[in-house]
């Protein structure tokens, strides 16, 4: 059967061959390097299951700088860029809606969508989506 990780490649393509890509500041990629950017990461989650039928989710996490406001001396305020972190979010539904791939034995549909969250030490939110996947055997698809 196939795996997230083979999933998650396609997901990938899809991304790079779409606006996306020209339309964040930073890359699409499995990994977050530079947090001064935008970026789109793909994280592949485990599949369930042992029948002909499994499931399983891959996350899209949509990852962008706060903004800065500045006060007082030197001080820097952030706030969280709703508009952006919205307005990208937009382009990768657009790209990723509900696929099935024809005679590869998956499909996905978009479920959760999370909202901003805080990464650690950084001055930056993410939004996350899931894709939520239906593998099948081949045979049966």
């Amino acid at each position: 059967m196939i795996t997230t990780e083979e999933i998650a490649t396609k997901v990938y393509a899809m991304l790079q061959a779409s606006e996306v890509k020209n339309f964040i500041s930073g890359v699409i990629d499995y990994e977050r390097n530079d947090y001064t950017k935008e970026d789109v990461i793909i994280v592949p989650h485990t599949i369930d299951g042992e029948a002909s039928v499994r499931y399983g989710q891959i996350n899209v996490n949509i990852h962008v700088p706060d903004k800065v406001i500045a006060k007082g001396k030197g001080q820097a305020v952030y706030r969280t860029h709703f508009k952006r972190l919205i307005e990208i979010r937009a382009k990768v539904v657009e790209v990723l809606k509900n696929h099935y791939e024809s005679g590869k034995g998956y499909n996905w549909n978009i479920g959760r969508f999370n909202p901003p969250i805080k990464e650690k030490d950084q001055n930056e939110h993410f939004v996350s989506l899931a894709l939520e996947l239906t593998v099948r055997e081949k045979s049966i698809n």
